[in-house]
């Protein structure tokens, strides 16, 4: 099925210039280091971890070897996706002027603004679904999993029973979530992740209570909540905290400039001699974690 192109243009006098984009998603995910990413990976992709527990005694002279030390690993193969499309240059004619491609009926030219424009739009689809599914990716329908899908599955991780959140509560649900931070953990490096309508939320309490953090003109912006900083994430779904250590969540990829990279052709300068723009967009993704009982997930129950 060819690419669907739709444009709502009556071109007549001057172009404004500037091409305005459809607004997406931040991928706060990634952007944020709130992952460890593993590149390079277009295959199979294992994670060693090992645990011990303590085989202390009393001394006495000999050797009574004591306690366990377990070995294991998980494994992932990251999900190979593909975006094609295809553009007809007389589609566009309307949006051209002279200045843009010259006055030949060959279009022998596509105006280099709207080319980069597409492809800036595109590239800020997919970053925005990609970070979506990193944590709400349902193998069925999206080719994998994302983190809450798994962690659904795992009666290990460190689930807490939330409800919607506004102000009046925010303090209240926090506090509910940092305090199931495993013992082990709480003096380490932690992201406190939550949704954006829990950072709405935190912000308007903030407010209400004049307190300055990063609001009323302060140049600093990053929300912190006790020690820790909290980090808003737009693919997380609403009502939702995920605690965790960076080294603990994982996103798999192959080439990780693939992300941000279409491969385009004007097929008549190759000799196709077509009229058409081709583009292209191929990259794989995958995201695993490794120690279940150090992730805190805050959510709505379901009924």
């Amino acid at each position: 099925m060819p690419t669907t192109v739709t444009v709502g243009s009556n071109y007549n006098g001057k172009v404004a210039g500037g091409l305005f984009l459809k607004a997406w998603k931040e991928a706060d995910t990634l952007k944020n280091n709130l992952v460890t990413i593993y590149p390079n990976v277009n295959s199979k992709l294992s994670l060693r971890k090992s645990e011990t527990t303590n085989g202390r005694r009393e001394y006495t002279c000999g050797h009574t070897p004591a306690g366990s030390i377990t070995l294991a690993e998980k494994s992932i193969i990251p999900t190979k996706f593909k975006d094609d499309w295809d553009l007809c240059k007389e589609t566009f004619r309307a949006t051209w002027t002279a200045d843009e491609m010259g006055a030949s009926a060959a279009n022998d030219v596509f105006p280099k603004e709207i080319l980069d424009g597409i492809i800036a739009s595109k590239l800020a689809n997919e970053a925005s679904y990609t970070d979506d599914n990193i944590w709400q990716g349902v193998d069925a329908t999206n080719g994998y999993d994302g983190f809450l899908t798994q962690f659904a599955a795992d009666v290990n991780i460190v689930t807490v029973d939330g409800e919607a959140i506004d102000k009046t509560n925010v303090i209240a649900e926090l506090e509910k979530a940092v305090a199931a931070i495993p013992p082990a953990i709480r003096r380490r490096t932690l992201n406190v992740m939550v949704s954006p309508d829990v950072a709405q939320a935190y912000n308007f309490y903030l407010i209400d209570k004049g307190t300055v953090n990063g609001l009323g003109g302060n140049a600093n912006t990053e929300l912190v909540f006790g020690k820790h900083r909290l980090v808003e994430v737009g693919g997380l779904p609403e009502a939702t905290i995920v605690i965790a250590e960076t080294g603990n969540l994982g996103f798999v990829t192959g080439a990780l400039e693939d992300h941000n990279s279409i491969q385009v052709v004007d097929e008549d300068a190759i000799g196709l001699l077509t009229g058409k723009v081709r583009g292209t967009m191929v990259y794989n993704v995958g995201v695993i974690y490794v120690y279940a009982p150090e992730i805190v997930w805050y959510r709505i129950p379901e009924a």
